[in-house]
């Protein structure tokens, strides 16, 4: 699958980016579709209380160009080596490669090998104290204190003196420890507001709550991949940069300390090369606060790469990668241009796919030489980006420490602005066309609709603002005329065949592309345009003030696969209420945004409900729930004036006008103004998530509905938790069924340790729902609930009903909980020496061992790819694992939190250590609050922006951050609100997946009605594109129905349905499924890795069927991620599932074999197979293999075989 980069700027030539790994699941390669690690993945009561957060980390989104080569081929055989646990591995549907072993002791406890690795040693923060610390502390002082009194008033007089010495030694060093171990104790956390020096403490819930980052930490230099690999440091201005000390690796201690019986072999450091590593290496945060790995603009500071993960030279025309803020693309060079591109003007519509190339439709800059520019202050809504001036334009203060006080000019790039804004600080501004312009001329008389707007406000100075008094002209002009004048916002002052000389604060400009901008100005400004070249339009004085230009959007033509410019005349434009708009609130403009949530219980009416007469929102709630069950989303833009650019303000002159999303516009509960009817707004803004519905205001509110759903065993009945609810009301030989495939499952697939992030993860996700499953169904069975349905048949008689098959009671469930806790520990505090995860103290989050070995290795882990679908898996495990064993939260809960941050942070916060600053985590990493889901690239290049493919591991890991919250903090009032945050995440995340991956057709949406007004609604997408009902890849210039390792259309409907947990039941709607499954049966045959998850698709609208289908899954074969046990706990628990069932009580002696590949249809027998056989190969029998082996039923080699 190859994707084009989308530039044809004829000056600045674009490389091809490098392709990180992604995960393949190509069907071409082999039967069983697997995620190569060669390869990378397209991948907040009516009183709500508020927390407010001003983030450096917004959003990112980049796609790398896609090569043939990347599409890596995977091996059976090797994919079905016998793991550490001498049985058979699955087929992965997300596996990486499998690392080499250097040793494999058997561990006779579980039946499986345990890895033993020369690595670093887990070391953590050595300020945390522990409360055993402070309390041992405050009984020894106590004691000294009494010992004192006592010698005090004894018979020996020069005692007392010698005593008071001591004391007052004592003191001095006492009284400083006490108040070291109290401020650690409680470790106040502060949010660095970013662009600014002003430290706010944010709520205390953090201070008691978290207890340091456990894990060893790490210089990424002393590995191989230095920052300075990927990321150019001299684009960010020094105020960003960390300016500290480095702290030595080798001093670093951890004083948060597994409790388990291993702690003897933790204070190891790994093989002579790590040693040497960590001699050589010193810590140091690269920004002074934890760098924003999915941030949408850091295609601007990313290097370009070759194709081994290393910087390569570059030139000084070559621009960056683009960064999407909607509705428009951005470049930057170190020509010193702002490139800028509408890129939804060249769309291109296909079946499969819908794509947006960038252009560099308009460029600004300055006729000044640019020498130097910075990054200078980002927020999770915007990034503001400098210029400086050449030497011999800045007088020499290109040296100066202060580099603010040379001649520059700054750009704010804003999620959702419909304008392009530069304000000039002495430079001389200069527009560039991608080839031409055509003209640039003053824009119509729009008084009267300037001034119906005006009266709307108590202050009418903004009319008289934007219209210029009497001016004096350049004497250079004196004789054309104009000197003295009245103009209004502009007047050509001079025009020959060579040149055209224009003066105003208002012009209209068009290109030969067939494009017309409007720009302004905040004080009159003279531009030349060259009639002969037509390529630059620009200023012959320095000018000091903003600029602003918007595009007036051509409508599309009728043309079904290509979107073309389509250019209003000047008649047009005069009655164009579109354009009247963007003219009236030209003179206010955002320079940054936060974030905000609050949350509180009752209904939600969005505004878009009173749209349509007399109907209620679609998407009201029921009030009668006491706990929070409405979360609100608030963007707040801090915003100038052009009348008063040395104040900023949120409560400017005149309204903000701003663009909204779908998502938005059908969610938005408080602004000032959506303009969705054509009378007020005309125009049509574009990205490629569908029509922008403009708001009016600083800040609009948007809300989401909160889930109720909690682990896989419990139901929501009315806002209330019923354990074992659906579970009880299964006939017993259901119950019987899933409890001895459960048992047989936990014999195979368990999880492997140097899998990688995250084939571990789905490996130790399904063993807890393992446990899960069996805890659920022997509660029950204690509990006597032994309902018989009638209408539920057996395929034995009633003496497996009557007398259950699997062994005693809670001997199952406690087994899995013993194999989740033993890999989830080993996992989490390594094996021995041996580390799997690191702290990475230069950016800020928790990387893999394997992707500090090979940054293409774990999908990109090391440089934050899926870091959300990697630990999703995990903080689902920890959570399952953490409400049955509370023991394991107080031992290991720090490990888990680590995850946790590093995923869903609620804030970008440092540590303040004795002077010292230890970084922390960004606020939600992949978090995109404005696009409303995650993005899953990281710290590669990508042409599109950010993307994602699996929509549904991305919920996975908000919905299992929801769980671990709960299990960790839930209970007190500030551990609510964590629990209430993460809730948030899962919610947006669930609404975005539901409206930019979720495609139902026009023809049967009724939300997008074709009669009424509820059609004013967007939707995203073409119908002709609408007709995938599921979308594979989604970047921020392109979406496709395709996915990163295939075509087929299982791989991208199945790839955004698994992991099948509890919350699958919210992410897919009933009414959705019935329509993608008119998809999904045309498809043909399936792999069989992909049979469960098409089989737990199909039981959400047919459980009945769904079951009978389930009965001939062997867990072998399905994906590793996923169990028979699994596929049948879910159709039994679907609404409609006790209707004509037939449970299928397999064979006792068949249930205790081993082998994964025996189905319920009976064991082949072993003896009549000959060298086909099993027992015919000693590396089998000792593995415990069974049945078939050389080849089995399918025809595959296992590894096993002589």
């Amino acid at each position: 699958m190859v994707k084009g980069y989308g530039s044809t700027n004829r000056s600045d030539e674009q490389p091809p980016p490098i392709t990180p790994p992604r995960r393949n699941l190509s069907a071409s390669s082999y039967e069983t579709p697997s995620r190569t690690g060669g390869s990378l993945p397209r991948n907040q009561s009516n009183s709500a209380e508020t927390t407010r957060t001003q983030e450096s980390d917004p959003l990112l989104g980049e796609k790398l160009l896609i090569s043939d080569v990347d599409d890596v081929k995977v091996n059976l055989s090797k994919s079905l080596k016998p793991r550490s646990s001498g049985f058979e591995s699955a087929p992965d549907l997300g596996r990486g490669r499998t690392p080499k072993r250097e040793s494999s002791p058997v561990d006779s406890l579980i039946g499986n090998n345990v890895m033993v690795f020369d690595e670093l040693d887990t070391l953590a923060y050595s300020y945390e104290q522990d409360d055993s610390t402070l309390r041992h502390f405050l009984e020894d002082v106590q004691e000294q204190r009494r010992g004192f009194l006592n010698r005090f008033f004894g018979s020996d007089p020069a005692l007392p003196l010698v005593c008071l010495g001591l004391v007052v030694g004592i003191s001095i060093c006492a009284i400083p420890a006490f108040l070291y171990v109290q401020y650690h104790h409680h470790q106040d956390v502060h949010t660095i507001m970013s662009g600014d020096d002003t430290v706010v403490k944010t709520s205390a819930a953090h201070s008691a709550l978290w207890g340091g980052v456990p894990y060893q930490k790490i210089s990424r230099a002393a590995y191989g991949d230095p920052v300075s690999n990927f990321l150019d440091e001299s684009l960010f201005h020094p105020s960003l940069l960390y300016q500290g000390e480095g702290i030595d690796i080798t001093s670093a201690k951890s004083s948060v300390k597994a409790q388990n019986t291993d702690e003897s072999m933790h204070s190891t450091i790994g093989d002579d090369d790590d040693r040497r590593r960590l001699a050589s290496s010193s810590m140091k945060p690269f920004l002074r606060f934890p760098f924003p790995t999915g941030a949408f603009w850091t295609n601007l500071v990313l290097l370009p790469q070759t194709y081994d993960g290393k910087p390569k030279p570059s030139t000084k025309s070559q621009s960056s990668y683009p960064i999407v803020a909607y509705p428009y693309s951005f470049q930057w060079s170190p020509l010193g241009r702002l490139q800028v591109s509408y890129s939804a003007s060249r769309r291109k519509i296909q079946s499969n796919s819908i794509q947006d190339a960038f252009a560099p439709d308009v460029s600004i800059g300055s006729v000044d030489n640019i020498h130097t520019r910075h990054v200078v202050k980002y927020d999770s809504l915007s990034v503001t980006l400098r210029y400086y001036g050449d030497a011999k334009e800045t007088s020499g203060k290109q040296n100066s420490t202060n580099l603010d006080e040379m001649k520059h000019w700054d750009t704010y790039i804003v999620q959702g602005s419909p304008y392009v804004t530069a304000r000039y600080y002495g430079l001389r501004p200069e527009l560039t066309a991608l080839s031409d312009f055509t003209d640039i001329s003053c824009p119509p008389t729009m008084q009267t609709e300037e001034e119906r707007l005006t009266r709307k406000q108590s202050n009418s100075t903004h009319s008289n603002r934007r219209r210029m008094s009497i001016f004096s002209q350049p004497s250079s002009h004196a004789a054309t005329g104009t000197s003295g004048k009245k103009f209004g916002v502009c007047g050509i002052s001079e025009k020959s065949t060579q040149k055209k000389v224009i003066t105003g604060v208002q012009f209209v400009v068009t290109t030969q592309e067939g494009l017309m901008w409007l720009v302004f100005a905040s004080e009159p400004i003279t531009f030349e345009f060259e009639q002969a070249a037509r390529r630059n339009i620009k200023t012959s004085m320095p000018f000091q003030g903003v600029i602003r230009l918007a595009l007036v959007p051509p409508p599309p033509t009728n043309v079904s696969n290509v979107t073309a410019s389509a250019p209003l005349d000047m008649k047009q434009l005069a009655s164009s209420s579109g354009v009247k708009r963007l003219i009236y609130h030209a003179g206010t403009f955002p320079v940054g945004g936060t974030v905000n949530w609050s949350f509180r219980s009752g209904s939600r009416a969005p505004l878009a409900s009173s749209m349509a007469s007399g109907r209620r929102s679609l998407r009201q709630l029921s009030s009668s729930t006491k706990e929070n069950n409405i979360g609100s989303v608030t963007f707040t833009f801090s915003t100038m004036h052009m009348s008063s650019l040395e104040s900023a303000s949120s409560s400017a002159q005149m309204e903000l006008l701003m663009l909204s999303l779908p998502h938005h516009a059908a969610s938005i509960s408080s602004a000032d103004k959506i303009l969705f009817n054509p009378q007020d707004f005309d125009l049509f803004f574009r990205c490629i998530k569908g029509r922008m519905v403009p708001v009016v205001g600083s800040s609009w509110t948007y809300e989401e509905k909160l889930t109720s759903i909690g682990f896989d065993d419990e139901t929501s009945i009315d806002g209330i938790q019923n354990p074992g609810l659906s579970v009880s009301t299964l006939d017993q030989s259901i119950r019987d069924l899933i409890l001895q495939t459960v048992d047989s499952d936990l014999n195979i697939n368990l999880p492997v340790l140097e899998s990688g992030a995250y084939g571990f993860g789905k490996g130790i996700a399904r063993l807890a729902q393992l446990a899960i499953i069996a805890d659920s169904i022997e509660g029950a069975n204690v509990h006597g609930k032994h309902t018989t349905a009638k209408n539920v048949t057996t395929a034995k008689d009633d003496s497996h009903v009557t007398k259950p098959t699997t062994p005693s009671s809670s001997t199952t469930s406690q087994r899995a909980y013993a194999l989740l806790e033993k890999y989830l520990t080993m996992w989490l505090v390594g094996d021995g020496s041996d580390r799997r995860l690191f702290y990475d103290v230069d950016l800020g989050g928790i990387v893999s061992k394997d992707g500090l070995k090979d940054v293409f290795s774990d999908f990109g882990n090391v440089r934050y790819n899926d870091h959300h679908f990697h630990y999703g898996y995990v903080l689902y495990a920890a959570a399952v694992l953490g409400r049955a064993k509370p023991t394991f939260v107080s031992q290991y809960g720090s490990y888990v939190d680590s995850l946790f941050y590093d995923v869903a942070h609620n804030s970008s916060s440092v540590m303040n250590l004795g002077g010292k600053s230890e970084i922390f985590f960004p606020f939600a990493r992949h978090k995109s609050w404005f696009d409303g889901h995650s993005f899953a690239s990281g710290l590669f290049p990508f042409a599109d922006g950010k993307s994602q493919e699996s929509s549904s591991e991305a919920t996975n890991c908000y919905f299992s951050a929801y769980l671990w919250s709960k299990v960790r903090w839930a209970g007190s009032p500030e551990g609510d609100k964590i629990v209430d945050y993460a809730r948030l995440l899962l919610a947006t995340e669930i609404t975005g997946a539901k409206t930019y991956w979720h495609m139902t057709p026009r023809s049967i949406n009724p939300f997008t009605a074709t009669s009424g007004s509820s059609n004013l609604l967007p939707v995203p997408y073409n119908t002709i594109f609408q007709q995938n009902y599921m979308v594979g890849n989604l970047g921020m210039t392109d979406v496709t129905s395709t996915t990163w390792f295939g075509t087929e259309v299982v791989y991208v409907h199945l790839i955004n349905f698994l992991p099948v947990t509890a919350i699958t039941s919210e992410l897919f709607d009933k009414g959705y499924v019935k329509g993608e499954r008119q998809v999904l049966i045309n498809t043909g045959s399936v792999e069989k890795a992909w049979t469960g998850y098409l089989i737990s698709n199909e039981a959400i609208i047919d459980p009945i069927k769904a079951w009978t289908e389930a009965q001939s899954l062997v867990s072998q074969q399905i994906d590793s991620g996923s169990s028979k046990s699994q596929v049948l706990y879910w159709i039994s628990t679907r609404p409609g599932f006790l209707s004509s069932t037939t449970a299928v009580v397999p064979d006792n002696d068949n249930q205790s074999s081993a082998n994964p590949l025996e189905d319920t249809k009976g064991v082949v027998d072993t003896a009549s197979t000959g060298s086909a056989s099993c027992s015919a190969h000693d590396n089998c029998v000792k593995s415990g293999l069974v049945g078939l082996c050389c080849p089995t039923n399918d025809g595959t080699m296992l590894s096993c075989c002589n």
